[in-house]
């Protein structure tokens, strides 16, 4: 089964960060999520529900005094002690069978929502890498700059530039280090998300992941995904658990149309003069006059069809997700190979050389300033390119209906 690869690398963290690894985030996610919590105890009920099915129903026991002479003599009393039981043919059975049918749908129930957690998690996971990634960015911006400033201000003191370029340094060191808070918070509260996940909030602001967003996968023919697709999506398997259901119950309403028999055995005892015992036994059979009402029969039939139709829409949704995520990671590859490393580290050159060029007053700030910002809006297009990456392999794995492998150690060291 495919796994996402993260590239291990170094980010720059505060002095209070902790450094969470993918593995380590999954693994915590999975113990302490309430959620998904919550959702396990489903299978519980399911499985208790199922034992309960089996019970058998119950007798009846009754007593009965009478006393139909005066009560001073004594005369006339009886006691009446009956036995009953209903017996139904087929009841029991089928409500067992329509029990495991509902139990088999909570278990693909919960496993089309893992499906889905876990990939949710994995893009919170990925969301947090690239604004730590674009923090990272903001704040080499924004120590440029400040490197700038502080020179500008000594050369304006020794009168070497104008007032306007000291002040136009200093209002750009200001807007970068607004947009380094905005990144700040913004990676902040994906660390916060992350914490949720893991089911415990305390410090989650502290929270730094450790890797990337590169992966190593490459798309396969889109036949693949499909034909896998069909045989792995829980939400088909759940199409087809509630098909089950559906038929489950048919055969059980129908069980319950069936004949009942109603079984009895008692005693009666009279203490007249001379006193005497009755016994006696029977059995009743009800008239399932009901039965000729072919309402519930018909509604069972049509309960049975939709959920078969139902079975071949999920396929049919199926088809189209993996065909757009398919689509979407396609792109997304194409928009990562616009980039290159040596176009990056060109861009980092110019940035270099407009710099030096500026503090030795070949150039105004305005033009240092374009390149710059030009530089900065090209990193966050590539930061933002290879998020889009990572995000539609997951999307894709999503669709294909596999379930993302989590060991402790899914990073590549």
């Amino acid at each position: 089964m495919k796994k996402i690869i993260f590239i291990l690398a170094l980010i720059a963290t505060t002095a209070t960060a902790q450094e969470i690894s993918y593995g380590e985030y999954m693994q915590k996610v999975m113990e302490g999520n309430v959620a998904l919590t919550a959702r396990k105890l489903d299978i519980d009920i399911a499985e208790a529900q199922l034992k309960a099915s089996k019970v058998f129903n119950d007798p009846t026991i009754g007593v009965t005094y009478s006393n139909n002479e005066d009560w001073d003599k004594g005369l006339g009393q009886g006691i009446e002690v009956e036995l009953s039981k209903t017996f139904t043919f087929g009841v029991r059975k089928n409500r067992m069978q329509m029990a495991d049918s509902e139990r088999k749908l909570t278990v693909a129930l919960f496993e089309e929502y893992m499906r889905n957690f876990r990939a949710d998690a994995t893009i919170a996971y990925l969301e947090h890498i690239k604004a730590n990634m674009l923090l990272a960015e903001t704040k080499e911006i924004l120590g440029d700059l400040q490197e700038i400033a502080g020179n500008d201000s000594l050369r304006y003191l020794r009168g070497e530039i104008a007032e306007g370029e000291w002040l136009e340094s200093r209002m750009a060191m200001g807007i970068a280090r607004n947009t380094m808070l905005e990144a700040e918070a913004a990676c902040n509260n994906t660390a916060i998300k992350l914490g949720y996940y893991m089911g415990n909030l305390d410090g989650a602001e502290a929270l730094r992941g450790n890797g990337t967003l590169e992966i190593s996968e490459q798309a396969a023919p889109i036949e693949n995904y499909i034909s896998n697709a069909l045989e792995h999506r829980a939400d088909i398997v759940v199409a087809l658990s509630r098909a089950d259901v559906a038929e489950a119950l048919q055969k059980f309403n129908k069980a319950q149309r069936r004949p009942e028999l109603n079984s009895v055995i008692g005693a009666t005892y009279n203490m007249a003069d001379p006193d005497f015992m009755t016994l006696k036994a029977g059995i009743a059979v009800p008239l399932k006059f009901s039965n000729l009402n072919k309402g519930a029969r018909i509604a069972d039939e049509i309960l049975t069809r939709q959920a078969n139709i139902d079975v071949e829409e999920a396929r049919m949704v199926v088809k189209a997700d993996v065909m757009q995520a398919y689509n979407n990671f396609r792109y997304a590859v194409k928009q990562t190979e616009t980039f290159s490393d040596k176009m990056l580290g060109d861009m980092r050159t110019v940035v270099e050389g407009k710099k030096k060029a500026y503090e030795l007053g070949e150039i105004p700030f305005i033009d240092y300033l374009i390149v710059e910002r030009d530089e900065s809006e090209m990193r966050r297009q590539y930061i933002e390119a290879q998020f889009g990456k990572a995000a539609a392999w997951v999307e894709l794995q999503r669709a294909t209906g596999f379930s993302l492998e989590f060991g402790t150690t899914p990073i590549a060291e």
